[in-house]
């Protein structure tokens, strides 16, 4: 496993590199997806597909572990959480003790722990991994013990991060967690975040500041499409939107604002319909992520990112009242004013 450890902390360290852009990590990217499905051969179950062994919990869904372990398949995602997350540890780094990581919802490979435990020492950082599901836990501990880095490990635990109570003497100085689909639908990111970034609210979060906004778009003018034969640089698609405004923004600022909320809802941002409203244009969400500092995930980097249609009747001069919905399919929702 030597090798392969040496060649995990050569990545780690390219992704790490400031003067590298996200374009440049592909390769990296690659390499890490290579090693990572290797040292662990997961088998999609073939009656339940990938979503065997998901759980849907109150809060939202909780991913199968084969879905869990598919993340790292999405390359300019898994490089950019990387990489902040690593920033956020050098500037928390304290020489009287090591920084505190709380990884909730770590999966089978813990991603976005295993790397940076090979450019980090366990006298620099450890981690706490939580998981609701124990094959997640057990995986994640067979490889990292197989690397020879369960120094590193704090604490191992299968618990609903959405109800975690944090021990007082073990406030993490970092909370992770990538628990999320699009536009914050149907996963438990929000009620996540909100659970333990209230009880360490000194704690710095990944990603740092998740964002939904409004517009309309014109599907037609959102990618250029070339000939199979075309060489050279792609051209920029040049598209056809109206921007709407921000909806909803998950960040330690809002969760200090919702302490006094004790409902089944947040409240989120309204915006208006223009008029006229040309048919080409269809109401859409868009979802901006800022991992930590300047790394961030925008259109189409990865699938949480992608536009998400706004469904349900809408009119030109409605005025859409949004809101943030718990519950076992948690979302944001709206209504007409």
């Amino acid at each position: 496993m030597k090798n392969s450890l040496d060649e995990l902390k050569n990545i780690v360290q390219a992704i790490l590199n400031p003067e590298k852009q996200p374009k440049d990590l592909l390769p990296e990217a690659h390499a890490l997806r290579d090693l990572f499905e290797t040292w662990t051969n997961f088998q999609i179950d073939p009656d339940g597909g990938i979503g065997a062994g998901e759980t849907r919990l109150d809060s939202g869904l909780a991913i199968s572990p084969t879905t869990a372990a598919m993340c790292i398949r999405e390359l300019f995602r898994t490089t950019a959480f990387i990489r902040g997350h690593g920033d956020a540890i050098r500037e928390a780094i304290n020489p009287d003790r090591p920084v505190r990581v709380l990884y909730a919802g770590c999966g089978p490979y813990a991603l976005l722990a295993v790397p940076l435990m090979t450019v980090f020492s366990k006298e620099q950082v450890v981690f706490t991994l939580l998981d609701i599901h124990q094959q997640c836990l057990d995986d994640a501990m067979k490889l990292i013990q197989s690397l020879g880095l369960s120094g590193h490990v704090e604490e191992c635990l299968c618990v609903d991060a959405t109800t975690y109570r944090i021990p007082t003497d073990k406030k993490p100085d970092i909370i992770v967690s990538e628990t999320m689909s699009v536009a914050l639908h149907n996963e438990p990111q929000v009620s996540i975040a909100r659970n333990l970034l209230s009880q360490a609210p000194e704690a710095k979060m990944i990603p740092q500041q998740v964002s939904v906004e409004a517009c309309l778009l014109n599907g037609a003018k959102e990618h250029v499409f070339m000939p199979a034969d075309f060489v050279g640089e792609f051209p920029e698609p040049e598209r056809d939107r109206i921007y709407l405004g921000k909806i909803f923004e998950l960040d330690a600022a809002n969760i200090k604002r919702w302490e006094e909320i004790d409902g089944d809802r947040l409240p989120a941002g309204k915006v208006k319909i223009p008029l006229p409203l040309e048919t080409r244009y269809r109401p859409h969400l868009l979802t901006k992520i800022t991992v930590y500092g300047e790394t961030c995930l925008d259109d189409y980097d990865c699938s949480l990112t992608m536009p998400k249609r706004l469904r349900g009747e809408i009119k030109e001069g409605d005025e859409l009242q949004f809101y943030y919905q718990f519950g076992n399919h948690p979302e944001l929702r709206y209504k007409t004013a």
